[in-house]
């Protein structure tokens, strides 16, 4: 069979790194963001490591099948056998040109869905819950560099039971917060900034100009029934109680 080399190579291309894209946009939506978002380079580079170990996962279950059909039926088939590579593409009966077509779509199909399953068994799990033979193939999964908020904020508290955190916050503006995190995202890659969201939340406004230094603190005015939104770029400095609430 012979194809242009140029549309030949754009669909070995395409046969080859579409489910590495695949795994890294899957992949990467299950990991939490609350680190350095991976550079285009990173994201193809880890997309050809995905498409080679995925498209070596399938070519060796299909050298498998074949060997052990081999050594049970004693028949050898060749490559000639189905098309001649000498051919050009008119010459073919069109029944041959559908399986052809067929059998290069079923494994496009089940190489997507590879990966779409790998990069799911990958993100979806923490380092913590490989099972046994991948830390023993492998080894341990490397340190993810995860932001301070998140580390303080999330894993931390779920390594001491401590959920949910109960944090102190003081806003640049002289507000202060105290309640319970209900939720936290990063809302900028560059900047690092974090978002909060606090439930059973209390209220301190601005002190008022005219207090002097002795003066009593105001009493904290409870927020019920709400949700207290943040943002970190606007918090002076934060504490978190270790004590349960």
């Amino acid at each position: 069979m012979s194809l242009s080399l140029n549309l030949e190579s754009i669909i070995l291309l395409l046969f080859f790194i579409a489910p590495g894209f695949l795994f890294t946009r899957t992949y990467t939506a299950y990991r939490p963001r609350y680190y350095r978002e991976p550079t285009g380079f990173e994201q193809f580079v880890l997309a050809v490591v995905g498409s080679t170990i995925i498209h070596a996962a399938i070519l060796t279950i299909i050298a498998l099948a074949v060997l052990i059909y081999w050594a049970v039926s004693r028949q050898t088939f060749y490559l000639s056998n189905l098309f001649d590579p000498s051919m050009p593409l008119t010459g073919y009966p069109l029944p041959v040109l559908a399986l052809l077509s067929f059998a290069g779509t079923v494994y496009l199909a089940l190489s997507l869905i590879a990966a779409r399953r790998f990069a799911t068994f990958l993100g979806r799990g923490a380092p913590a819950d490989r099972p046994r033979w991948w830390n023993l193939t492998l080894g341990a999964d490397p340190p993810e560099p995860f932001l301070l908020w998140h580390t303080v904020l999330q894993i931390e508290p779920l390594r001491r039971n401590i959920i949910p955190p109960h944090l102190r916050i003081q806003m640049r503006s002289g507000e202060y917060f105290e309640g319970d995190l209900y939720l936290m995202r990063l809302v900028g890659d560059e900047e690092n900034t974090v978002e909060l969201a606090l439930r059973n939340a209390y209220y301190r406004p601005v002190k008022p100009t005219g207090n002097q230094a002795g003066d009593a603190p105001q009493a904290l005015l409870p927020l019920t029934d709400q949700v207290i939104l943040l943002k970190s770029s606007d918090i002076l400095w934060l504490t978190r109680n270790d004590i349960p609430q």
